[in-house]
């Protein structure tokens, strides 16, 4: 009987093809775990070359998570250290909600906020907004066209720095920088072994942080919102 070898070939072919493309991915997420990526696409991601103003007017705190979560509070965290340096800013808080916001977890942002010092009357909360570009819409509705010339912070994570000040640039805002909300490790010495029981895996976490906002960019690129 004759037996067409063809389709175990082609079989064979994408096998061996899809473990070498497997095998090159673990060895990049090995070396990154390692050696950590370049730390010019790290400035890039976080748009260190934007000082944050002198005087700043409005902090856009920019919900991750709910509360309590390690992006709410430590966001929540950075944007009340702003209110310390600075006198008479006017914070908004965006996160979605469903429900009431004030016992949602953009409520509880706000109660964080107020919590560290900041005014009651000082916080106001965005909750339509289901990603960084409809925030970045609604936010210049709430604050109308006049303020698009006054300064302006956002607050989010480190990765995500980019693709929020580019977001609220395309929406006409003109002086927009940015404050990572990053997290601090122990200071003490915690022994030896930490690169690899600590630092290995927070750089594989990183880089897929990092992952996720390229190939965010790309879409918000491709559909005109940065």
């Amino acid at each position: 009987m004759h037996t067409d070898k063809k389709p175990r070939v082609v079989v064979y072919v994408i096998a061996k093809a899809v473990t070498a493309i497997l095998a090159f991915t673990c060895f990049v997420q090995l070396a990154i775990g390692f050696l950590g990526l370049p730390s010019s696409l790290n400035t890039w991601m976080t748009c260190a070359d934007n000082a944050p103003p002198a005087d700043p007017r409005h902090v856009v705190v920019l919900g991750g998570g709910g509360i309590p979560s390690e992006s709410g509070l430590i966001r929540t965290y950075h944007a009340a250290e702003l209110a310390r340096e600075h006198e008479g800013l006017k914070f908004i808080v965006a996160l979605p909600s469903d429900n009431n916001p004030e016992e949602d977890s953009v409520g509880r942002m706000k109660a964080e906020l107020i919590m560290r010092g900041v005014a009651t009357n000082a916080v106001m909360m965005e909750t339509k907004g289901l990603n960084t570009h409809q925030q970045a819409v609604n936010v210049r509705n709430m604050l109308g066209e006049e303020a698009l010339q006054d300064p302006l912070i956002i607050v989010t994570s480190p990765t995500h720095m980019r693709r929020a000040v580019l977001c609220f640039r395309r929406e006409g805002f003109q002086d927009v920088t940015s404050v990572a909300a990053h997290s601090i490790g122990a200071e003490a010495d915690l022994g030896p072994g930490t690169a690899f029981r600590y630092a290995f895996w927070s750089r594989l976490d990183h880089s897929i942080e990092v992952c996720r906002e390229l190939i965010a960019l790309a879409v918000y690129q491709l559909k005109g919102w940065i």
